[in-house]
């Protein structure tokens, strides 16, 4: 299946699933599209192999995943050891990589998966409070479980403790005590969105993101997307763009205008100067007022010059 029909098929789940859908106005490096279904939001990329995931698009999808509150995932069909199997998630760069099937099954019949890939091999997580009542209530020791399983007495307690199991094991622990022990992965939660701030040395409009900062926003570039930062304060989470390309501010301000929708964000484009006070809806906003103004007043003029 090519991209362009995977992310047909993608598109069409989506929908199904009762989602509103954002798709870039040209190609992003980063994102692929932004679904939303009332308070979860996905940040989507299709990959025929999940290993060209480079680490700097990893580092912004999950940074939007941070700002937003948003699940970064990437649907795949293979990686290098092989295909991408249904039922199991996989990781690159810490995103989770799930296959068409698993993505259809997470979406339409809300069925998260069982196993991970981890070094070493497949895995899953153990109810570790379970295994322990289920234990103490039948009188087993952890030698018991221990002998029955081929592992240590120690490695029983780490299972109650919340480690994860390989998958036989879990499943030999299932068996012994007809007990159900293997929990989901949460595919929505799965992503470490921990990431460093991207130095402004030498960055496009450098003098308006220090200022940004300055007057007490906190701002992230996004070097890959659509949008070049998002700017944040204490009430205010916004797409933000810089363009001096007059024949390029229209699809700048599509996609600022897309994804501010779908995110329910305001937004903003910085140009150096402008007759526009607005563009789609979007508000623009010349450097000279960035450089004059406090953040009380430019969240003023955003609001005043959006209709989003």
């Amino acid at each position: 299946m090519e991209k362009e029909e995977l992310l047909r098929e993608i598109k069409n789940i989506l929908m199904r699933g009762g989602y509103l859908i954002g798709v870039p106005v040209r190609k992003s490096m980063v994102f692929d599209l932004i679904a939303r279904r009332d308070e979860r939001i996905l940040i989507i990329k299709v990959l025929h192999n999940a290993d060209s995931l480079r680490a700097e698009m990893a580092r912004e999808m999950k940074i939007l995943g941070h700002e937003f509150n948003a699940s970064p995932l990437i649907v795949g069909f293979r990686s290098g050891a092989g295909p991408i199997l249904d039922g199991v998630v996989y990781s690159r760069h810490g995103i989770p990589v799930i296959s068409l099937k698993t993505f259809y099954d997470l979406i339409i019949n809300e069925e998260q998966p069982m196993v991970y890939v981890a070094p070493g091999g497949f895995y899953v997580d153990i109810d570790g409070d379970t295994l322990r009542k289920i234990r103490e209530e039948r009188g087993l020791s952890l030698g018991e479980l221990a002998r029955m399983t081929g592992v240590t007495r120690k490695t029983i307690q780490l299972y109650e403790e919340g480690m994860s199991s390989t998958v036989d094991i879990a499943l030999k622990l299932e068996e012994f005590l007809n007990v159900d022990l293997i929990k989901p992965v949460d595919v929505f939660s799965f992503a470490d969105l921990s990431e460093e701030r991207t130095a402004l040395d030498n960055v496009i409009f450098e003098d308006v993101f220090r200022r940004l900062m300055e007057i007490g926003y906190d701002v992230f570039l996004t070097l890959k997307c659509p949008f070049e930062a998002i700017s944040r304060d204490r009430t205010e989470v916004m797409l933000t763009g810089f363009e001096d390309n007059e024949k390029k501010l229209k699809y700048k301000a599509q996609n600022i205008r897309i994804f501010s929708e779908i995110l329910e964000k305001k937004g903003f484009i910085v140009m150096s100067d402008s007759e526009y006070e607005e563009y789609n809806g979007v508000a623009i906003i010349t450097r000279s007022e960035i450089m004059s103004y406090d953040k009380e007043e430019i969240n003023k003029i955003v609001n005043e010059r959006s209709d989003l």
